[in-house]
């Protein structure tokens, strides 16, 4: 459908003759006039897909050569005798009737993804947002002004809809002073681009990080006008990607735009909510964190392998365990300082580095346990040594005695057995009853341990996978 179609539709003054002279096209359906006509808000639906943005760019960069048919007096006379007209006031809506509700055509060019911030909860992305509105008061008969069908007036000499962000974490005036071109055609019909760095705040859910998905709008309110006099209209219903740059951590699942009226104070506004869910690209994060952690807590389990004899047992315990701290500082400095949403991949480290102290308590018990016979001999040496000065006096006398009864009693054949003999052998025997104990409580513990490592680490792949 041509402009001027579209202009005839809505009472435009042209001629038929200047109608049918208009061969440029827009992206409007007949339904959209049908609409605008029975002022039907917030009811467009029929919109074709088949003229990407592009168009509506090189709309505002570039006009056929029968578009710049007239002269410089033609484009200045038009200038001079509507644009500077003292009738003419920008900060009117654009149109006869007043009484009329001014519909706005929106829809938003996506060009990047520029931050999603985890910790500060923020997302930011570079894009523009095309406007598009019939004026009624900057319409003209091109064939009175050379053929001249387009003008590209300063954004300050004309209407245009103020917005402001609501969700920003910056200037909440946007596009104050953009000065983006407008383009006006003969019909009428404005279309004005801003573009923009769009930073707004974003509630994350990180229960599922590095797995998550993640939602975030872009609110934007018009601030001068009520929803009774001029209200948005989504054009399409997804955001444009035509000229997207991929981001290396996210992925666009889908996108959304809705022209909503919102209700401040009694008093209602439109507004437009652009959506974007993003999906996190979690292959960087496990390579570099979760997997380095998965393995230094499977080799954690191997302290129970290592022989009490070598002398390493406790320190490669607490290796890994220093190891283990230091990921765990990495990750909570990758991660918002909040308690709403914990992610499952910090309670499951927290699990491992649990599992690492526990590992590195049961190394020192067994230690201990396996050197406990050493430690019973150097006692029992040190009170020998204390009580042999006390003892040796008293018995002197009957020491012969004593000879002489274990001389009758000693069997033929059978040695005289020394003390030292029978103390040393005892001595053996609970060493290696020690060291028994010691090695079996290394592989029961090898057992409990990798059994508890597999339950958590089960559980945190089910979880992560819901």
């Amino acid at each position: 459908m041509s402009p001027g179609h579209l202009n005839q539709t809505l009472s435009n003054p042209l001629t038929s003759s200047d109608v049918k002279q208009n061969t440029r096209t827009i992206c409007l359906d007949q339904n959209i006039v049908h609409n605008v006509r029975e002022s039907q808000p917030l009811t467009f639906t029929s919109v074709k897909h088949r003229n990407p943005i592009l168009v509506l760019l090189l709309l505002l960069l570039l006009t056929s050569p029968c578009c710049r048919a007239g002269t410089y007096r033609d484009s200045v006379s038009i200038y001079k005798d509507l644009v500077l007209n003292s009738d003419y006031s920008p900060d009117v809506r654009p149109i006869w009737n007043q009484s009329q509700t001014l519909y706005v055509l929106t829809t938003f060019e996506l060009l990047s993804i520029v931050e999603v911030n985890d910790v500060t909860q923020t997302f930011s992305c570079n894009g523009f947002l095309w406007m598009g509105w019939l004026n009624e008061i900057l319409q003209w008969n091109k064939t009175l002004y050379g053929g001249e069908s387009t003008i590209s007036p300063k954004t300050k000499d004309v209407f245009r809809p103020r917005m402001t962000l609501l969700n920003t974490m910056g200037d909440r005036d946007l596009f104050k002073d953009d000065y983006a071109p407008v383009v006006i055609d003969s019909s009428g019909f404005t279309s004005w681009v801003p573009g923009s760095i769009f930073p707004v705040s974003c509630k994350l859910d990180l229960t599922k990080y590095p797995f998550d998905e993640q939602t975030c709008n872009i609110d934007m309110m018009l601030m001068n006008f009520a929803a009774e006099q001029l209200q948005f209209v989504a054009v399409h219903s997804e955001v444009g990607r035509h000229f997207y740059i991929e981001n290396g951590e996210w992925e666009i699942k889908y996108t959304n735009i809705t022209a909503e009226v919102l209700n401040i104070s009694n008093s209602r506004t439109s507004s437009l909510v652009i959506s974007f869910t993003l999906e996190r690209k979690p292959e960087f994060l496990v390579l570099s964190i979760l997997l380095p952690i998965v393995f230094l807590s499977l080799l954690n389990l191997l302290v129970f392998l290592i022989p009490v004899d070598s002398g390493e047992k406790i320190s490669f315990g607490i290796t890994v365990l220093l190891a283990l701290s230091v990921f765990m500082s990495i990750i909570a400095s990758m991660l918002p300082r909040s308690s709403e949403s914990m992610p499952l991949m910090v309670r499951y480290i927290f699990c491992l580095l649990i599992i690492s102290v526990l590992t590195v308590v049961d190394s020192i018990i067994i230690v201990r346990i396996h050197h406990m016979e050493q430690k019973e001999e150097k006692s029992d040496n040190y009170v020998e040594r204390a009580m042999s000065p006390m003892i040796k006096p008293k018995l002197n006398g009957s020491l012969p005695l004593v000879s002489s009864l274990d001389h009758l009693t000693r069997l033929p054949g059978e040695r005289e057995s020394s003390p030292a003999t029978s103390t040393s052998s005892q001595s053996e025997a609970t060493g290696k009853t020690y060291k028994q104990i010691a090695k079996y409580i290394d592989i029961a513990s090898l057992i409990l341990f990798t059994i508890i490592w597999v339950a958590f680490t089960v559980e945190f792949i089910v979880s992560a996978a819901i």
